[in-house]
């Protein structure tokens, strides 16, 4: 779990994929201990990841739009 906060996340060149990381990282927050226990990741895992962080991004973008529309109503 440290090697991906260490690693995977300094390695993401896009700002808000690293927030996206750092929200989903406070999701697994409380299964930390299985997450660790399974230590299984491969460039499958990664590409999902990758593709969570993704749609964390987008849902964030979505939630900020909603919060000005309804602020301007």
């Amino acid at each position: 779990m440290s090697n991906l906060r260490d690693y995977y996340r300094m390695a993401l060149k896009d700002n808000e994929l690293q927030d996206a990381f750092d929200a989903v990282w406070r999701d697994w927050d409380n299964e930390q201990a299985a997450m660790v226990y399974a230590q299984v990741v491969s460039a499958y895992d990664l590409l999902n990841l990758t593709g969570v962080l993704g749609n964390r991004r987008e849902i964030t973008r979505l939630k900020e739009r909603i919060e000005a529309l309804e602020a301007g109503a």
